[in-house]
Protein backbone atom coordinates (compact mmCIF):
# COMPACT_ATOMS: atom_id res chain seq x y z
CA UNK A 1 0.00 0.00 0.00
CA UNK A 2 1.07 3.33 -0.62
CA UNK A 3 1.30 5.74 2.39
CA UNK A 4 -1.55 8.85 1.63
CA UNK A 5 -0.28 12.06 1.44
CA UNK A 6 -1.33 13.40 4.94
CA UNK A 7 0.46 10.32 6.22
CA UNK A 8 3.37 11.01 4.74
CA UNK A 9 4.13 14.19 5.20
CA UNK A 10 3.95 13.66 8.69
CA UNK A 11 6.25 10.87 8.73
CA UNK A 12 8.85 13.30 6.67
CA UNK A 13 8.47 15.74 9.50
CA UNK A 14 9.42 13.10 12.37
CA UNK A 15 12.37 12.73 9.58
CA UNK A 16 13.19 15.80 9.69
CA UNK A 17 12.84 16.40 13.51
CA UNK A 18 15.13 13.67 14.16
CA UNK A 19 18.53 15.10 12.85
CA UNK A 20 19.13 17.37 16.33
CA UNK A 21 17.05 15.57 18.51
CA UNK A 22 18.91 12.24 17.81
CA UNK A 23 22.52 14.37 18.88
CA UNK A 24 23.50 13.60 22.04
CA UNK A 25 26.60 15.94 23.82
CA UNK A 26 30.34 15.19 23.93
CA UNK A 27 29.48 12.15 26.21
CA UNK A 28 26.87 11.16 23.80
CA UNK A 29 23.81 11.76 26.17
CA UNK A 30 20.92 13.76 26.01
CA UNK A 31 21.01 15.47 29.49
CA UNK A 32 18.62 18.76 28.64
CA UNK A 33 15.29 18.61 29.98
CA UNK A 34 14.11 20.56 26.85
CA UNK A 35 15.25 17.92 24.29
CA UNK A 36 14.57 15.44 26.42
CA UNK A 37 10.72 16.33 26.49
CA UNK A 38 11.33 16.77 22.41
CA UNK A 39 12.48 13.24 21.93
CA UNK A 40 9.85 11.90 24.33
CA UNK A 41 7.21 13.32 22.51
CA UNK A 42 8.68 12.91 18.64
CA UNK A 43 9.05 8.78 19.85
CA UNK A 44 5.22 9.04 20.66
CA UNK A 45 4.55 10.57 17.63
CA UNK A 46 6.86 7.83 15.42
CA UNK A 47 4.79 5.05 17.20
CA UNK A 48 1.41 6.40 16.36
CA UNK A 49 2.86 6.88 12.83
CA UNK A 50 4.13 3.22 12.30
CA UNK A 51 0.59 2.17 14.06
CA UNK A 52 -1.73 3.84 11.19
CA UNK A 53 0.30 2.46 8.08
CA UNK A 54 0.53 -1.17 9.79
CA UNK A 55 -2.15 -1.86 11.56
CA UNK A 56 -1.59 -5.04 12.42
CA UNK A 57 0.25 -5.98 15.98
CA UNK A 58 2.25 -8.78 14.74
CA UNK A 59 4.29 -7.13 11.92
CA UNK A 60 8.11 -6.55 12.40
CA UNK A 61 7.32 -2.51 12.48
CA UNK A 62 5.14 -2.79 15.36
CA UNK A 63 6.83 -5.28 17.43
CA UNK A 64 9.97 -2.95 17.08
CA UNK A 65 8.36 0.44 17.45
CA UNK A 66 6.29 -0.70 20.11
CA UNK A 67 9.48 -2.32 22.36
CA UNK A 68 11.40 1.01 21.76
CA UNK A 69 8.43 3.35 22.44
CA UNK A 70 8.32 1.85 26.28
CA UNK A 71 11.86 1.14 27.05
CA UNK A 72 12.99 3.46 29.08
CA UNK A 73 16.41 5.10 27.69
CA UNK A 74 17.24 7.61 30.45
CA UNK A 75 19.86 9.82 28.91
CA UNK A 76 20.57 8.01 26.06
CA UNK A 77 16.77 8.65 24.56
CA UNK A 78 18.20 10.73 21.53
CA UNK A 79 19.77 6.81 20.47
CA UNK A 80 16.20 5.41 20.49
CA UNK A 81 15.09 8.46 17.98
CA UNK A 82 17.90 7.74 15.87
CA UNK A 83 17.02 4.03 15.84
CA UNK A 84 13.49 4.46 15.16
CA UNK A 85 14.35 7.44 12.48
CA UNK A 86 15.82 4.30 10.52
CA UNK A 87 12.68 2.13 10.89
CA UNK A 88 10.61 5.05 9.52
CA UNK A 89 12.69 4.97 6.46
CA UNK A 90 12.28 1.47 5.60
CA UNK A 91 8.75 1.86 6.66
CA UNK A 92 8.44 4.16 3.57
CA UNK A 93 10.15 2.73 1.16
CA UNK A 94 8.36 -0.63 2.06
CA UNK A 95 4.85 0.88 1.88
CA UNK A 96 5.81 2.57 -1.48
CA UNK A 97 7.49 -0.65 -2.78
CA UNK A 98 3.76 -2.03 -2.08
CA UNK A 99 5.05 -4.92 0.44
CA UNK A 100 2.73 -3.75 3.84
CA UNK A 101 -0.60 -4.08 1.61
CA UNK A 102 -1.69 -7.43 1.67
CA UNK A 103 -0.91 -7.16 6.07
CA UNK A 104 -2.91 -3.96 6.20
CA UNK A 105 -5.65 -5.73 4.12
CA UNK A 106 -5.59 -8.75 5.80
CA UNK A 107 -5.75 -6.61 9.21
CA UNK A 108 -9.06 -4.71 8.10
CA UNK A 109 -10.15 -7.64 6.62
CA UNK A 110 -10.43 -9.12 10.27
CA UNK A 111 -11.96 -6.05 11.16
CA UNK A 112 -14.87 -5.93 8.86
CA UNK A 113 -15.71 -9.64 9.39
CA UNK A 114 -16.08 -8.74 13.11
CA UNK A 115 -18.83 -5.96 11.82
CA UNK A 116 -20.76 -8.39 9.42
CA UNK A 117 -21.04 -11.29 12.63
CA UNK A 118 -22.52 -8.59 14.28
CA UNK A 119 -25.04 -7.81 11.02
CA UNK A 120 -25.29 -11.58 10.82
CA UNK A 121 -26.59 -11.81 14.73
CA UNK A 122 -29.46 -8.68 13.95
CA UNK A 123 -30.78 -10.89 10.71
CA UNK A 124 -31.07 -13.93 13.10
CA UNK A 125 -33.39 -11.70 15.51
CA UNK A 126 -34.58 -10.03 12.37
CA UNK A 127 -33.52 -6.48 13.16
CA UNK A 128 -33.51 -5.54 9.85
CA UNK A 129 -32.60 -1.86 10.33
CA UNK A 130 -29.59 -2.51 12.62
CA UNK A 131 -28.44 -4.98 9.89
CA UNK A 132 -28.58 -2.73 7.28
CA UNK A 133 -26.90 0.06 8.68
CA UNK A 134 -24.15 -2.11 9.42
CA UNK A 135 -23.80 -4.10 6.09
CA UNK A 136 -24.21 -1.18 4.18
CA UNK A 137 -21.20 0.53 6.03
CA UNK A 138 -19.03 -2.25 5.56
CA UNK A 139 -20.05 -2.54 2.19
CA UNK A 140 -19.61 0.42 0.99
CA UNK A 141 -15.82 0.50 3.18
CA UNK A 142 -14.44 -2.25 1.51
CA UNK A 143 -15.49 -1.26 -1.96
CA UNK A 144 -13.11 2.03 -1.34
CA UNK A 145 -10.37 0.29 0.24
CA UNK A 146 -10.56 -2.03 -3.00
CA UNK A 147 -10.09 1.34 -4.81
CA UNK A 148 -7.21 2.42 -3.47
CA UNK A 149 -5.85 -0.93 -3.72
CA UNK A 150 -5.81 -0.88 -7.22
CA UNK A 151 -4.76 2.68 -7.58
CA UNK A 152 -8.41 4.21 -7.97
CA UNK A 153 -9.22 7.17 -6.30
CA UNK A 154 -11.52 7.45 -3.88
CA UNK A 155 -11.77 10.24 -2.52
CA UNK A 156 -15.23 12.49 -2.87
CA UNK A 157 -16.25 9.61 -5.46
CA UNK A 158 -19.87 8.10 -5.01
CA UNK A 159 -20.39 4.64 -4.48
CA UNK A 160 -21.59 3.87 -7.68
CA UNK A 161 -19.08 5.62 -9.52
CA UNK A 162 -16.61 3.22 -7.54
CA UNK A 163 -18.39 0.35 -8.82
CA UNK A 164 -18.58 0.98 -12.38
CA UNK A 165 -14.80 1.98 -11.89
CA UNK A 166 -13.64 -1.37 -10.70
CA UNK A 167 -15.87 -2.78 -13.31
CA UNK A 168 -14.23 -1.09 -15.93
CA UNK A 169 -10.76 -2.03 -14.84
CA UNK A 170 -11.75 -6.15 -14.43
CA UNK A 171 -12.11 -6.11 -10.82
CA UNK A 172 -15.95 -6.41 -11.20
CA UNK A 173 -17.17 -8.69 -13.25
CA UNK A 174 -20.58 -7.29 -14.91
CA UNK A 175 -22.81 -9.58 -12.63
CA UNK A 176 -20.84 -8.77 -9.74
CA UNK A 177 -20.96 -5.52 -10.67
CA UNK A 178 -24.93 -5.86 -10.91
CA UNK A 179 -24.64 -7.39 -7.00
CA UNK A 180 -22.83 -4.54 -6.04
CA UNK A 181 -25.22 -1.86 -7.04
CA UNK A 182 -27.77 -3.64 -5.09
CA UNK A 183 -25.94 -3.96 -2.05
CA UNK A 184 -25.05 -0.14 -2.71
CA UNK A 185 -29.03 0.59 -2.91
CA UNK A 186 -29.34 -1.17 0.68
CA UNK A 187 -26.83 0.74 2.08
CA UNK A 188 -28.09 4.21 0.50
CA UNK A 189 -31.50 3.15 2.28
CA UNK A 190 -30.70 2.18 5.53
CA UNK A 191 -27.91 5.69 5.41
CA UNK A 192 -31.01 7.65 4.85
CA UNK A 193 -33.59 5.48 7.16
CA UNK A 194 -35.68 4.17 4.30
CA UNK A 195 -36.98 1.08 6.29
CA UNK A 196 -39.66 0.17 4.37
CA UNK A 197 -37.53 -0.02 0.73
CA UNK A 198 -35.55 -2.79 1.80
CA UNK A 199 -36.09 -6.10 2.90
CA UNK A 200 -34.12 -8.90 5.29
CA UNK A 201 -33.35 -10.73 2.22
CA UNK A 202 -31.51 -7.63 1.09
CA UNK A 203 -29.21 -7.21 4.03
CA UNK A 204 -28.02 -10.76 3.75
CA UNK A 205 -27.66 -10.77 0.45
CA UNK A 206 -25.66 -7.32 0.85
CA UNK A 207 -23.72 -9.25 3.70
CA UNK A 208 -22.65 -12.51 1.65
CA UNK A 209 -21.68 -10.33 -1.23
CA UNK A 210 -19.20 -8.42 1.14
CA UNK A 211 -18.14 -11.47 2.51
CA UNK A 212 -17.41 -12.59 -1.08
CA UNK A 213 -15.33 -9.35 -2.26
CA UNK A 214 -12.93 -8.98 0.75
CA UNK A 215 -12.19 -12.89 0.69
CA UNK A 216 -11.89 -11.98 -3.20
CA UNK A 217 -9.73 -8.78 -2.68
CA UNK A 218 -8.59 -8.22 0.77
CA UNK A 219 -7.75 -11.22 2.27
CA UNK A 220 -5.91 -13.25 -0.32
Amino acid sequence: MAIENDLRARILQLLDESVSLSRGNEYGQCVEERQIQLCSAWITAAQNAVHIVSPDPRTAYRLKVDKVATTDHGYGIHKAVGELTAVLRSLVTDADAGLLASVADRARAEVFDDFLDHADAYLRDKRKNEAGVIAGVVFEDTVRRVCRKHAISEKEQKLDALISELASCGELTAVKAKRARAAADVRTKATHAQWTEFELSDVQTTVEFTRELIAAQLDA
